[in-house]
């Protein structure tokens, strides 16, 4: 639930006095007969129920459920008891001297009798123990509805069924996990199927390791999102712990994206890595723990980061939700990924046991080699790497008896579509993935195979230009550099200062103060760097770099719809490059800020609307704060550096400001490049034909980064200009350091890569978005139409089906009295959680829900998402209020009708032929598995799970079963007897609804032959049906497939875990053995619940077909 939940009770009180007071009398002993609610829980809950009587101090109170159903009587203590008067638009049921029941509305409940609007014009003053209220429990069954001849008219039936089939429908698409679709959010396959892993596994701890910009930030929020709607509000309290300039964007898409916003700072906590001791106590609350770029926390490099590890490392294993997110390859930093991995499994990976890691690492190439070699085309080059398998695994007996199977067909010479040879293949490749894997709750999807995702890189193009001092500085440069090498040694932080002076001149750092902090007192070093330091400050000071970022941009800015980002290292650089643009080019530039602790939230920064108005503002000048923090993808993006970093790091932390996933123009960067200065050259020449950074991704090679620049910093010294050049070409080329390190990361990474799915998921959750019209009709029909709310466009009612306008709902009141068909204490204790507190409204009693839109790209766009509109589905508010109130409530349920159709001809000799509609809901049963060891939240984890699970499997089936008056199931109903409703005439036809007055005017015929036993008949005819529906082949065949989906994830779990078995040994072995014998158990119990479904009649409903009028006057 998305509401503020400090407190739910404060908030339904202050909501109430303010649309429309309480309907609690004064404490006073009830009269038997009296409305009361019990105060107590559970009863607390129930509603409303009629006083019974007490005795010595025990009351007993009586819930009733339906017309001709059981009612229900509790106990409690006479001091839980609380008269209350029924509020106005309260649903009431009498039941009249022919024993026939009415069903009407409260229009005053104040008077001693409660004045009642019945059907068709009727109202009378009722005394309360004339009267009956269903309490809040669902209505799980209608029949007595239909039996007791309390029906209503078949336009309410249809238009809940209308409702209920959707909901089902996008329940069906999302296998149950409603925040993918109530998210503002385009989810895509690969994120879908990481999400769907994480929850509907009983075991909800996982590390997420998509490459950099594939959106491990949209996975997390939506499981961040469902854990909300799954857990009671109040009990759910959820961690995120995040890179101090990563927290702002996680709250604002927490906020914007998953509706979270309400819950920011009272049950959901966003902290900074640095902070991390402040929220003690709600790391010890936590059911759910994500740790955003969680190898960072594993470094060790200082004693902030040693006590922050081991903080995390007391709780992580408790918490019973955790996200670790990281795109760092294992190989870059064995050690620090191993901390990572214990966070998540301490059994599988113990901190003592690095040596064994290594070694678990190094096996690993040789299969990864292998694996990356295991396809169809590469049929005749197998042998030699089968041999390599036997060579390196010879003791590995499941391995080598695949081996020998897969040779024993390449020894067969067939074709690569050979179906025996490509199963062969397949096993082996399954076989090495699993045993060799690093741990199966490890996700990683790959930019290689997602190249769709991200807007790919498209090269750098120089902006050359000279400087009039840059040959001084560099002169003045090369003779520091001679001079410090006839020194002793010198320390290896003043070599990388001094590099970074070389590598970007732009650097503001005195190399006189470097000298002197590293304890150099050399006076003609000391003399040389203070000439650097004038030089350099006079070529800072020169216009010329700034002359050419304005002729270039003018260039740039021609193009339709391009935008600028300019990167510049240096805040002082950023203002003057800002101020020197501004002079060409007005208000198009904006200069990048940072918010302020103290600065209003709601204030946009200049870099949104950067985002926001893309044809007015079209440069954002930033310096190395926007390098991390800031998402500013989508569109036509252009990099310009005005300088380049002295890492790759950095260049990959800008340009992945802009190809982050989504949509978006290749991103093409431009760098100005000062000609008189070659070792600025020599650097961008690194960066793009050594690194390569301008056309992919490095974020996996950082650690290669780090110690290439160590290498680099020596080399320079001894060589100077040379170095960089001689530096860029060992990083180049087929079998230059990156190639080969980029070859090796790949291989590894496709030992834990999620492979290929076959599953239909994403499919049908982009047929569920593409339904939105009928989504829209449904909805619009059964909130607007039948139950009275007023739907609020914020523009023009959409004039056409496929326009789309941001609407709200509005509870009607008028002259003080409600129009909307739900009393206001009923739509208050239902629809709390969907009414915006902060919406303006013309009536200060007509609450309003948020603003909503039915197309999902409507939601999407900046717009839309500061205006905080929503995208309508299940999982939100307003649809989960929604349902609520069906299951609550009685209408839509029962219907009866008598249609006349002139040119029919009728076969019953009573008059009128009958025939029952039954509309059943087959789903999968309620499922009962228990896990020893598990506390309440585990025990909660694993019931989710597994209803996912069952739900992703057997989809939610409607049946519609017609049963005529003798009895028998209607295979092919008639046109007649589908058609809608309709109480005019049209043409020869006509419906009309039976109401209590005409079930009492039918003819005597009727009276005598079909209702003559009216309740045994409705309830063989629903038995029939109910039987006739779960022997249905589409039933039957719907379970079949099913159970052998189920049947084939089973197989290649049991090969999946007979893989890893085969190499494991001692504790690890044990828990993987436990865990087998978990999934066994978990299995049987889904297999029970899809074997025999659970069958739930939704609407009860008869057709009287007949040639004549019986009610015309």
């Amino acid at each position: 639930m998305l509401f503020r939940r400090v407190s739910e009770k404060p908030d339904i009180e202050r909501i109430r006095v303010y649309f429309g007071g309480s309907a609690v009398m004064p404490a006073a002993r009830p009269e038997v007969g009296a409305f009361v609610q019990i105060t107590a829980v559970p009863y607390s809950a129930w509603g409303i129920g009629k006083f019974a009587g007490a005795t010595n101090g025990i009351a007993r109170v009586q819930y009733f459920d339906a017309p001709g159903a059981e009612p229900q009587v509790v106990e409690s203590s006479l001091t839980n008891i609380k008269p209350i008067c029924l509020p106005t638009q309260t649903r009431v049921f009498r039941r009249q001297s022919t024993g026939r029941w009415q069903v009407g509305r409260v229009t005053d409940g104040n008077g001693a009798a409660i004045f009642v609007q019945f059907p068709n014009g009727e109202s009378a003053n009722v005394e309360a123990a004339d009267l009956q209220v269903r309490w809040n429990r669902p209505l799980r069954d209608p029949l007595p509805l239909l039996t007791s001849e309390a029906t209503e008219t078949p336009f309410l039936a249809d238009a809940r069924s209308a409702f209920t089939r959707q909901v089902a429908l996008q329940y069906s698409a999302a296998s149950g996990i409603t925040a993918a679709l109530s998210s503002s959010i385009e989810l895509v396959d690969y994120q879908f199927e990481v999400v769907r892993r994480v929850l509907t596994d009983p075991v909800q701890r996982y590390l997420l390791a998509d490459e950099v910009g594939l959106g491990k930030t949209i996975e997390a929020g939506v499981i961040i999102r469902q854990f909300f709607l799954d857990i009671p509000p109040g009990s759910s309290h959820a961690v995120v712990l995040a890179p101090p300039a990563l927290v702002a964007q996680w709250r604002e898409e927490l906020t914007t994206r998953f509706g979270l916003g309400n819950d920011l700072d009272d049950f959901l906590h966003v902290v900074s890595h640095e902070d991390v001791a402040d929220v003690e106590d709600e790391l010890a609350n936590a059911g759910l723990l994500v740790v955003d770029e969680a190898h960072h926390l594993s470094r060790f490099s200082s004693e902030h980061e040693i006590t922050l590890y081991r903080r995390l490392q007391a709780h992580a294993h408790r918490i019973p939700r955790l996200l670790l997110l990281s795109a760092t390859p294992v190989l870059s930093d064995p050690e620090g990924f191993l901390r990572v991995l214990h966070l998540l499994d301490p059994v599988a990976f113990p901190l003592d046991d690095l040596d064994g890691f290594n070694r678990r690492i190094a096996t690993r190439q040789v299969v990864a080699e292998v694996v990356a070699m295991l396809t169809p085309e590469n049929l005749w080059s197998l042998t030699g790497e089968l041999d390599r398998l036997q060579e390196a695994y010879g003791e590995d007996i499941t391995l080598m008896e695949k081996v020998d199977a897969l040779r024993a067909i390449l020894n067969a010479f067939p074709d690569e579509e050979d179906e025996a040879y490509v199963n062969a293949l397949a096993d082996l490749k399954t076989h090495l993935v699993e045993s060799y894997r690093l741990h199966r709750r490890i996700l990683r999807n790959r930019r290689k195979s997602l190249q769709w995702a991200t807007p790919r890189r498209a090269g750098l193009k120089r902006v050359p230009f000279r400087s009039a001092g840059a040959e001084r500085w560099r002169r003045q440069l090369e003779e520091l550099r001679l001079h410090l090498n006839g020194l002793d040694t010198l320390p290896a932080t003043l070599r990388a200062a001094v590099l970074g002076h070389v590598l970007n001149s732009r650097d503001r750092t005195s190399v006189r103060k470097l000298l002197e902090q590293h304890n150099i007192r050399d006076d003609e070093a000391l003399e040389i760097a203070d000439a650097l330091d004038g030089s350099a400050e006079r070529m800072r000071d020169g216009q010329e770099r700034l002359d050419t970022l304005t002729a270039t941009l003018e260039g740039i800015l021609a193009t339709p719809n391009a935008q600028v980002v300019v990167f510049c290292s240096d805040r002082t650089d950023a203002d003057r490059a800002a101020q020197h643009l501004q002079r060409s080019f007005g208000a198009q530039v904006v200069r990048h800020e940072v918010r302020a602790n103290c600065e209003d939230e709601d204030t946009p920064l200049p870099w949104q609307k950067f985002l926001s108005t893309t044809d007015k503002v079209r440069v954002l000048v930033c310096d190395a704060r926007a390098e991390e923090g800031v998402n500013l993808h989508g569109g036509k993006k252009i990099a310009v550096h005005f300088d380049m970093p002295g890492s790759p790091n950095r260049c990959e932390q800008r340009l992945g400001r802009l190809d982050r996933f989504g949509k978006g123009d290749p991103i093409v960067s431009y760098a100005l490049h000062d000609e008189s200065n070659p070792d600025e050259g020599a650097w961008i020449d690194t960066l793009d034909t050594g690194w390569q950074v301008f056309n992919r991704s490095v974020a996996s090679l950082q650690y290669l980064i780090e110690s290439a620049l160590q290498t680099l910093e020596e080399e320079w010294f001894a060589q100077g200009t040379p170095a960089i050049r001689e530096h860029a070409t060992a990083l180049s080329g087929p079998m230059g350091l990156v190639e080969r390190e980029r070859k090796q990361i790949d291989h590894q990474d496709g030992l834990d890569a999620l492979g290929e799915q076959e599953l239909d998921a994403m499919e049908q959750v982009d047929e569920c978005d593409q339904s939105w019209r009928e989504w829209r009709a449904a909805l619009i029909r059964f909130a607007g139409e039948a139950l009275k709310f007023q739907v609020r466009y914020d523009g023009s009612r959409p004039i056409n089906q496929d326009s789309d306008e941001a609407f709200r709902l509005a509870y009607v009141m008028e002259h003080g009295v409600p129009r909307t068909l739900i009393p206001m204490g009923g739509y208050l204790r239902t629809f709390l959680q969907s009414i915006d507190v902060d919406a303006p409204s013309d009536r200060s009693r007509s609450p309003l829900t948020y603003r909503y839109v039915f197309r999902r790209q409507n939601a999407l766009t900046r717009a839309a998402r500061s205006q905080g509109v929503r995208v309508l589905r299940v999982g939100d508010p307003l649809v989960a209020s929604l349902e609520a109130f069906c299951e609550q409530d009685d209408r839509g349920r029962a219907f009866a009708m008598w249609r006349v159709d002139r040119e029919y001809e009728v076969h019953d000799p009573s008059g009128a032929d009958l025939f029952f509609r039954f509309d059943f809901i087959i789903r999968p049963a309620a499922l009962v598995a228990k896990l020893d060891g598990r506390g309440a939240d585990g025990q909660s984890i694993l019931e989710q799970s597994l209803t996912r699970k069952s739900q992703a499997l057997l989809a939610p089936m409607f049946l519609r079963i017609w049963v005529d008056g003798s009895g028998a199931v209607v295979s092919t109903p008639s046109e007649l007897m589908e058609a809608s409703y309709t109480d005019f005439w049209q043409g020869t036809r006509r419906d009309f609804n039976l109401n209590p007055r005409r079930w009492r005017d039918l003819p005597s015929p009727i009276q005598t032959s079909w209702l003559r036993d009216w309740p045994a008949l409705c309830a063989e005819a629903r038995q029939t049906a109910e039987a006739a529906a779960l022997q249905s082949d589409a039933c039957r065949a719907h379970v079949r497939q099913a159970l052998t989906a189920l049947d084939r994830e089973e197989r290649l779990r049991h090969a999946q875990t007979e893989s890893r078995l085969a190499r494991l040994t001692g504790a690890q072995r044990r828990c993987e053995l436990e865990e087998r014998s978990n999934d066994d158990a978990l299995c049987a119990a889904i297999r029970n619940s899809l074997a025999e479904p659970d069958i739930d009649l939704d609407v009860a409903g008869v057709v009287f077909l007949a040639s004549e009028d019986p009610f015309e006057q």
